[in-house]
């Protein structure tokens, strides 16, 4: 029981006291809360707007222009891309005229036995290889071709397109220029090979230009080698004939000596008086030793001394007589000697004799490189081999629509997006 009414007591004291509260809270001012200042109003900023001024009238179409619903970069690709592929696609598919081609191939080469080494040979077979692709692309091949297959008409017949067709009565040079663009040529330096592509309107034309223009370069060739082979003939010819000369004025100077000595060997002769007169001296000197020493105990008038004085007069005799035989060639003046005088021949012969012997080898010699200058007159140093000749195409390789088509598409977009990247930026730092 007292448990019971212990918990309502308790009750009853906590609501006295929130009455009591609630009283005093009635009866206590209440607190005032402090009231927030006010900003001052800031006034709002206008809205700022972007003015674009052009700096002309045609720019500022332009802009007009592009703010509308289609923009004039695609109406742009339409005239640049679309309408020159559409042209370019109906002109290769059907009005450009069929161009065959027929192609030869060759290599200059050096000729078996050439008198030239390995290297020169490789040297002047390159050298030779681009003077004919040189050749090929010239004026003096367009006027060959036009001698021999008339180049103008092949080119001008109505059956050409306008565009691919020459035109007529066109000057020279402009024929060359058209040349030019119906001509490949191409050398591989790894195996020396040229190949040539000759472009025309009509299959037989075709193969007829390429035979002609082979014939043409086989030509050139040959001149050069010819010219080359006949100008070390005319060289060898020309010291042939130096050598000969010279041999013929040496043996002409030996001639005139051994006729002035009357004699056909002049050394021998010349040798054989000096062996003579050597003789004579000898025998004079000994037989007036002899004279001498006899007179010194024998009678002057004794017989002996007769006949040794008869000795020694005939020996000055035959003395005399062999100087003034020299005397009347001239070859000696009163008082010379003639030892002298035939010492003087024998070196003069000498001389002549060493340069008759060189002559003779300068001739021998000349003689033997003519000779084979000759031999190698009749061969070609170097000669031009085909290897693929001309054959007569039987399908056209020109036009390739497709691939002429999308040239021409790539060329045009390429166009199209250069252009179209410098107006936008002219237009975003105008």
């Amino acid at each position: 029981m007292s448990e019971s009414n212990a918990k309502p007591d308790k009750v009853k004291t906590r609501e006295r006291d929130s009455a009591l509260v609630l009283r005093l809270d009635e009866v206590r001012p209440m607190k005032q809360m402090p009231v927030a200042r006010k900003m001052p109003e800031v006034p709002a900023r206008p809205v700022r707007k972007t003015r674009v001024t052009y700096r002309s009238e045609k720019m500022a179409t332009l802009a007009a222009k592009t703010k509308g619903g289609f923009s004039g970069t695609w109406i742009a690709f339409f005239l640049m891309v679309i309408v020159p592929t559409t042209i370019g696609f109906c002109y290769f598919a059907f009005f450009a005229s069929p161009q065959y081609v027929s192609e030869f191939r060759f290599s200059v080469r050096p000729a078996e036995g050439a008198p030239i080494a390995q290297s020169g040979a490789a040297a002047i077979a390159l050298s030779n290889s681009f003077i004919v692709s040189d050749y090929i692309e010239s004026r003096d091949v367009v006027d060959a071709l036009q001698k021999e297959v008339d180049l103008r008409a092949m080119y001008t017949r109505d059956t050409i397109d306008p565009i691919s067709r020459l035109g007529e009565n066109v000057s020279v040079e402009k024929l060359v220029k058209y040349w030019g663009k119906r001509i490949t040529t191409s050398f591989d330096i790894t195996t020396g090979i040229n190949t040539v592509q000759v472009t025309a309107f009509n299959p037989e034309d075709a193969m007829k230009i390429a035979s002609t223009l082979k014939v043409l370069c086989e030509e050139l060739v040959n001149g050069i080698s010819e010219k080359a082979r006949f100008g070390q003939l005319g060289y060898a010819k020309k010291e042939l004939d130096i050598a000969e000369a010279r041999m013929k004025e040496v043996r002409a100077q030996e001639t005139a000596l051994r006729t002035g000595q009357r004699t056909i060997d002049a050394r021998m002769e010349a040798e054989g008086k000096l062996q003579l007169q050597g003789k004579l001296r000898a025998s004079l000197a000994e037989l007036e030793g002899r004279y001498g020493s006899l007179t010194s105990y024998m009678d002057p008038k004794s017989p002996r001394l007769a006949v040794l004085k008869s000795q020694i007069d005939a020996t000055r005799a035959q003395i005399d007589e062999m100087q003034s035989k020299v005397t009347a060639t001239g070859e000696l003046s009163d008082g010379d000697d003639v030892a002298m005088a035939d010492a003087a021949m024998v070196s003069r012969y000498d001389e002549l004799k060493a340069d008759l012997d060189i002559a003779t080898k300068l001739y021998q010699s000349a003689l033997t490189n003519y000779e084979t200058a000759r031999v190698l007159a009749n061969n070609n140093y170097i000669y031009l081999a085909t290897y693929v000749q001309p054959g007569l195409p039987q399908i056209a390789s020109y036009p390739l629509v497709f691939a002429d088509t999308m040239l021409l598409f790539l060329s045009a977009c390429g166009v199209w997006i250069v252009l179209t990247l410098i107006y936008y930026s002219i237009r975003d730092h105008a």
